[in-house]
């Protein structure tokens, strides 16, 4: 399986390297995603359908040790669109969740990646690279990236941007299938979107 995606990912590379998109933004005039009570934004081709998360035990609360035991947690925002004609998919998820600072402070690189390795548990990864940065008092941005082969062994590409803000986190998880030169460009305008706005 793993030489199979590697002779998948580097026919697609050879593909992207040609590929010349012919609209600089394709999310001109998108959707900005931004809960409201987030600290990150993002571009979005279009509007996600949302879920808003309870502390009353009817959620799997994901990626925070202890979650709060009243009222609103977060929120859970997804996306998903298929080309008609191919059958390409290219689907987004967006968890935001309030976090106590002593919780923010205690993630650590080693910390945000296991837990992004624990979301990405059902997929296989080829290629996978680590990117960590952090920044002033307790923010921080993980992203792992990699290449993986469905059933029908086509090629997607497997995106997770772990967000940390001074008192929330925000996931962002994208998969789309990578012979699709429009997901490509979506992905790549999007990743450069996300930007910290700060408390509101």
């Amino acid at each position: 399986m793993t030489k199979k995606i590697i002779s998948l990912v580097a026919a697609f590379l050879m593909t992207l390297a040609a590929a010349q998109p012919s609209q600089a933004n394709v999310l001109h005039g998108g959707y900005t995603y931004i809960q409201n009570d987030a600290e990150y934004s993002i571009q979005l081709p279009d509007a996600p359908t949302g879920q808003t998360l309870w502390a009353d035990g009817k959620y799997v609360i994901p990626f925070l040790d202890t979650p709060p035991k009243f009222g609103s947690v977060g929120e859970i925002a997804t996306l998903t669109r298929v080309d008609p004609d191919t059958g390409d998919t290219f689907d987004v998820k967006i968890t935001f969740l309030k976090a106590e600072r002593d919780f923010l402070i205690s993630l650590t690189k080693e910390k945000m990646m296991k837990a992004i390795g624990d979301s990405l548990k059902d997929v296989q990864l080829d290629q996978r690279e680590e990117h960590f940065s952090g920044g002033s008092d307790t923010l921080k941005w993980a992203t792992v990236t990699g290449f993986s082969a469905d059933q029908n062994n086509a090629l997607h590409f497997n995106a997770v941007h772990y967000l940390v803000g001074l008192s929330s986190i925000m996931v962002v998880q994208v998969s789309y299938s990578v012979e699709n030169k429009m997901y490509q460009t979506w992905y790549d305008t999007m990743s450069k979107s996300i930007k910290y706005s700060g408390l509101r």
